[in-house]
């Protein structure tokens, strides 16, 4: 169907002519260019061997969220009550919930406190009679290394 630019533009879903004219003076409608009526250019909305105009736009302009060519009708428009009822009962029920969460819920396991009990057992093992604090910088190191060496023993 050969179209004006203005009925291009409107076919594509603009209200402005602007974006097709722009296309246009950069070369990027010539191969959809049908001729011209007066000082009116045609185009071509389907040309044999070539995809639409209106995909050809789409593909040439970036995309905005209010972009007519970006608008597609939702494909859950036209399912029915018991259908939607269904596809959320596969896509968002408990199963799938469950599913989606076990990952998250498997990491917090791992995140377990360390066994507390076992590593002051095995540091005052390695400590045996100690001072209490005030400590010394080597007293402090001496307690760090402990307590590092208990909690790779007792597994945390």
């Amino acid at each position: 169907m050969k179209l004006t630019i203005s009925e291009a533009a409107a076919h594509c879903g603009y209200k402005s002519r602007t974006v097709l004219y722009r296309l246009q003076q950069s070369g990027l409608l010539r191969d959809y260019e049908a001729g011209r009526v007066g000082r009116s250019l045609l185009l071509e909305s389907h040309p044999p061997g070539r995809c639409p105009l209106r995909d050809h736009i789409a593909a040439s302009v970036q995309l905005r969220h209010d972009s007519p060519l970006g608008q597609h009708p939702s494909p859950m428009a036209g399912l029915s009550d018991a259908d939607l009822a269904a596809y959320c009962d596969e896509h968002l029920g408990d199963d799938a919930l469950a599913a989606a969460v076990a990952p998250i819920n498997e990491w917090i396991a791992s995140q377990d406190a360390p066994a507390w009990d076992q590593i002051a057992d095995r540091m005052n093992a390695y400590l045996g009679a100690w001072s209490a604090p005030p400590w010394t910088a080597e007293e402090v190191n001496t307690m760090a290394m402990a307590l590092a060496m208990a909690q790779e023993g007792a597994g945390g």
